[in-house]
């Protein structure tokens, strides 16, 4: 089954250009994720029942624009394939009700994100086998990803660009650093004339390696203005990432 949500780019999601920001909207497509799961009975909510949760491995993520101020987003959204430690869950994002719905139907869909999930034991913080989903049979969805597959991102020099501390506002439901702010804590060291090519059009790919919980002091190393990545204490790696502007179009 798929589903569609809806979000209007309020107040909170944009930048002073009245855009959202990269990371909002990564946001927005993950609460699609997190609601169409939910509808289909292995949400958050349901495998805390069960001391697991989901979390997310890979993200890509595209858009032709940055969406304005007011303007409603339909996120089509679908679980395209399961293995035995990840799933892929797929979106379109439009600005037409109605589009980007249905297979090939591509009117007014002018963004979208393929994200590849892994279910982990609150406890041991290690991956579980998805064949414990008993209903996710029901949920595939016989179409393919919308584009490129979330791409691997190549280790970074030992350069540190920052330094960040984790704190309380970092933290989320599942204990450690969300998702999206460390693309906010990478968008803090973009320069201006890079953000705003975004707006015209971008790629991101980032991959998730490690968790960072409270307290610990993370380095960030950049390497040609749009590679990125996160480190511990000891070094080890907790996420790469790399933002390119103008790199669209690739919907199958």
């Amino acid at each position: 089954m798929a589903g569609t949500y809806s979000h209007t780019i309020g107040p909170r999601d944009i930048d002073s250009t009245r855009r959202a920001r990269i990371a909002a909207l990564g946001d927005i497509v993950l609460g699609a994720a997190n609601d169409d799961a939910d509808s289909l009975g292995f949400g958050v909510s349901d495998l805390n029942l069960g001391n697991a949760s989901w979390v997310l491995s890979r993200l890509a993520l595209e858009a032709r624009r940055l969406p304005e101020r007011g303007e409603r987003i339909d996120i089509y959204t679908w679980v395209s394939d399961y293995g035995r430690v990840m799933t892929t869950r797929n979106m379109t994002l439009s600005s037409e009700p109605g589009s980007g719905g249905e297979p090939g139907d591509t009117q007014g869909v002018w963004g979208a994100a393929v994200t590849q999930w892994a279910m982990i034991d609150l406890d041991t913080r290690r991956p579980l086998d998805l064949s414990a989903l008993s209903n996710k049979g029901t949920s595939l969805v016989d179409r393919e990803p919308p584009i490129e597959r979330p791409r691997k991102v190549t280790p970074l020099p030992d350069e540190c660009f920052g330094e960040r501390t984790v704190l309380y506002s970092d933290i989320d439901f599942n204990g450690h650093v969300g998702s999206m702010r460390y693309v906010e804590w990478m968008m803090d060291l973009m320069q201006a004339e890079w953000l705003r090519g975004a707006a015209e059009g971008f790629r991101l790919d980032i991959n998730y390696l490690h968790e960072a919980t409270l307290g610990e002091t993370l380095t960030i190393a950049r390497a040609d203005q749009t590679r990125f990545e996160i480190r511990n204490a000891t070094g080890v790696a907790i996420c790469r990432a790399r933002f390119v502007t103008g790199e669209t179009g690739n919907r199958r």
